[in-house]
């Protein structure tokens, strides 16, 4: 399939990248590794993402400034990245064929061509496979994405995901000029006023249930214009709710502007939380998933959230 996608892209004039909305470092920095290799092919290409405020602490990106909003007028193929199911693309369109570049498991295999690797740490890690797959040189800029596509999803090298493939990897792009400190830096040492403050509050609201197994932490619409802050500065929050000695589950509900409730999921040693984001209509990792619920009220999602909690647990 690897072969079969090549061939799709060099067939095609057009192309446009894509990830989901909200995008992480893996999701932004997988679609913007291709764009140096598509140019290098005398493609037409656009790399597009929806979401209105791009996560700040990726614009060192190669590529960050080219990300567009809106779909090109006229394209033929769609390369999605780190997308599990297409309305998360947030687009509305189909019109064009579409290569899927992913590693969820829940993944809905919307793409006419699926690369889609369970096991594998990140999206990053699948771009890096097609590049290999398919004897394509990869560009210091495509390194440096990828590099950060990988760190970001695998918490630097602390997550089940890692193995001696993955630091492989990792050397390789070092050997291809990535600087790891750089990215570090870029990556954790940047951080805005208003995503302290905007922490400050989300961690003011942790409650612990079921046996101190279970940390809850929540983000309103109130909270984010008090800071001035944006839902990307949210998204360790589960990540610091699981950080505690007892929890085995930490949990963030986060208030959408439309008023739904998405919830994410982190697990720390046992509980597949894949399964229970299934449970509701959503998907993910053993230890990192999500949904977005059907109630607009936190006590509502909560209550049913810990039922299916306290069964796992």
């Amino acid at each position: 399939m690897y072969k079969e996608a090549y061939e799709l892209i060099k067939n095609s004039k057009s192309i446009v990248l894509i990830s989901h909305v909200n995008p992480d470092g893996d999701a932004l920095g997988s679609s913007l590794a291709m764009l140096p290799v598509l140019k290098k092919m005398n493609k037409k290409v656009r790399v597009v993402n929806v979401t209105k405020d791009l996560p700040s602490n990726l614009d060192f990106l190669p590529g960050f400034k080219e990300v567009k909003r809106e779909l090109p007028k006229n394209y033929d193929l769609i390369i999605s990245f780190d997308c599990g199911s297409f309305d998360r693309l947030g687009i509305e369109t189909k019109e064009a064929k579409i290569i899927n570049f992913d590693h969820h498991i829940s993944n809905t295999r919307y793409g006419d061509i699926n690369l889609i690797e369970p096991d594998f740490s990140s999206t990053g890690e699948v771009v890096y496979k097609f590049l290999k797959k398919n004897c394509i040189e990869i560009p210091k800029e495509s390194a440096l994405c990828i590099y950060t596509a990988l760190v970001s999803d695998t918490g630097f090298f602390q997550y089940e995901s890692v193995n001696e493939r993955v630091f492989l990897m990792a050397s390789e792009l070092v050997k291809l000029g990535v600087e790891p400190d750089f990215v570090a830096k870029m990556l954790n040492e940047r951080e805005p006023l208003s995503k302290i403050r905007l922490i400050a509050k989300i961690l003011d609201t942790l409650t612990l249930y079921l046996d101190a197994k279970v940390a809850v932490v929540k983000l309103t619409q109130k909270m984010l214009k008090e800071t001035g802050a944006n839902i990307s500065h949210a998204e360790n929050a589960s990540n610091m709710a699981r950080s505690l000695a007892t929890v085995e589950v930490g949990v963030l509900l986060r208030e959408e502007e439309d008023g739904r409730i998405k919830v994410s999921l982190r697990s720390k040693n046992y509980v597949d939380v894949s399964k229970i984001a299934k449970m509701f209509g959503g998907g993910g990792h053993k230890r990192a998933a999500g949904f977005t619920s059907r109630y607009s009220e936190f006590e509502s999602v909560l209550k049913e959230l810990l039922e299916a909690l306290k069964k796992e647990l």
